[in-house]
């Protein structure tokens, strides 16, 4: 495959892109990487009608409730995916809940709404499953409330169990230019070494910025979601990367603030750690590469799909002008893609980001904010010149939606996500 070069003199660069994966593979594996495993366990109880009569009542939702002893993993281990079936009989219902927590605490866990789900109607022999949208609960308890004439016989439970995970995703540590750049990355469900997958980049807002490579994991991010609500979307089958933002005093020489390299501008004042030419973005980019050419997993390298939201939303378009050939598509949610955040791009910004728009413009971009959000004017801003250069957007502004309500909006809804997964690299 041919080596593709082309200069845009106005930019004051030349530009080198290589397509070859031939070279790409020789830049990558030459440093090489260990690519964490996560560890799964299926846990699973039984429990029996004379188990479940000695179980404590307490009143969840007004409720009288029988809980079951606490179901506990061991340390660093994360449980998900609760399923619950019951073989019962009579005239009556059974409803099952789920309470959860990162601590042994049950008055906790009764006291607090969001650390048990809501009641769901159990059917005999019909399993159900319930998601936990927190991080790692190391502790459940099986809540059942009955109402009429009912036998249990038994109630049977399972979940998964992964050690050393956050919504699924494992923690590593990817070496670049002197620096440790932590990062986290999920397998699809039921991963098959033979099929290839996509790659999802997710780039957290500023509140997950640190090495402690966990914050990043807490903040509403497609990462997030991915795991608790489309995990079991055989559609949606997908490796998911979380690379974490440095705080600035971690960004090595000759990378800013120590050196010039993706400093901020006049056209990129704020929030510089991402910017196109610095370390955070170089380092995410070689992580990218060194995983889309690896033999231990298998990515497919024309479905790489690079989103964020808030800070992430602006790394984003950082990546996408540092490197628009890798890939396929991207999903830039409350960002902004010139000056400062909350400006709205006019006069020579305006033109800056008319021009960088041309070095990414084949990339599919699906854009959202929110309505009552004072950082919208860069979503509409961008989405606007990218269809005035021939290029393909997907746009959604959230009637009455502030930013952080913007995220949930555009992250969950579904349709978002097939149709970022439907773009291949051209």
């Amino acid at each position: 495959m041919p080596l593709i070069r082309y200069k845009i003199s106005t930019y004051k660069c030349s530009m080198v892109i290589l397509l070859s994966l031939a070279c790409m593979s020789a830049m990558c594996t030459a440093a090489g990487i260990t690519i964490p495993k996560p560890i799964v366990n299926t846990v699973s109880y039984t429990f029996s009608g004379g188990d479940i009569v000695k179980w404590s009542e307490r009143k969840i939702a007004d409720s009288l409730c029988r809980i079951s002893p606490a179901i506990a993993g061991p340390v660093k281990a994360e449980f998900n995916f609760h399923r619950v079936t019951a073989d019962f009989s009579g005239t009556g219902t059974i409803e099952v809940s789920l309470g959860y927590s990162t601590s042994n605490n049950i008055y906790e866990m009764i006291e607090k709404k969001h650390l048990h789900s809501t009641f769901r109607k159990l059917q005999p022999d019909k399993e159900v499953m319930i998601t936990s949208p927190y991080k790692g609960q190391r502790f459940a308890w099986v809540i059942v409330r009955m109402s009429g004439k009912v036998a249990i016989r038994n109630i049977k439970y399972n979940c998964r169990q992964s050690r050393n995970t956050l919504y699924g995703h494992v923690g590593a540590v990817f070496q670049f230019a002197g620096a440790k750049l932590p990062y986290r990355l999920m397998y699809p469900k039921n991963y098959d070494p033979r099929k290839s997958y996509p790659l999802v980049v997710s780039v957290s807002g500023s509140g997950g910025v640190g090495s402690d490579n966990s914050r990043s994991m807490e903040m509403i991010t497609l990462a997030r979601y991915l795991y608790t609500q489309y995990y079991h979307d055989k559609g949606l089958e997908c490796f998911s990367l979380v690379p974490q933002i440095p705080p600035n005093k971690s960004i090595p020489s000759p990378f800013w603030p120590k050196g010039k390299m993706g400093a901020p501008t006049d056209f990129h004042p704020d929030w510089a750690a991402v910017n196109a030419g610095g370390w955070f973005t170089a380092a995410s980019i070689k992580l990218i590469k060194e995983l889309a050419v690896s033999s231990e997993i298998n990515i497919d390298i024309n479905r790489i799909y690079m989103t964020g939201f808030s800070y992430g939303g602006k790394a984003c378009w950082e990546f996408l002008k540092a490197d628009p050939v890798i890939f396929a598509a991207a999903a830039s949610g409350g960002g902004w893609p010139v000056g400062r955040a909350y400006s709205e791009p006019r006069g020579k910004f305006l033109e800056r980001l008319k021009l960088e728009i041309s070095l990414y413009k084949a990339v599919p971009v699906f854009i959202f904010a929110g309505g009552a959000d004072k950082m919208r004017f860069g979503s509409a801003a961008v989405n606007k010149e990218i269809l005035a250069q021939g290029g393909k957007t997907r746009y959604s502004e959230y009637k009455g939606a502030g930013h952080v309500a913007a995220a949930g909006k555009g992250w969950g809804d579904i349709e978002n996500i097939r149709w970022l997964f439907r773009q291949k690299r051209r």
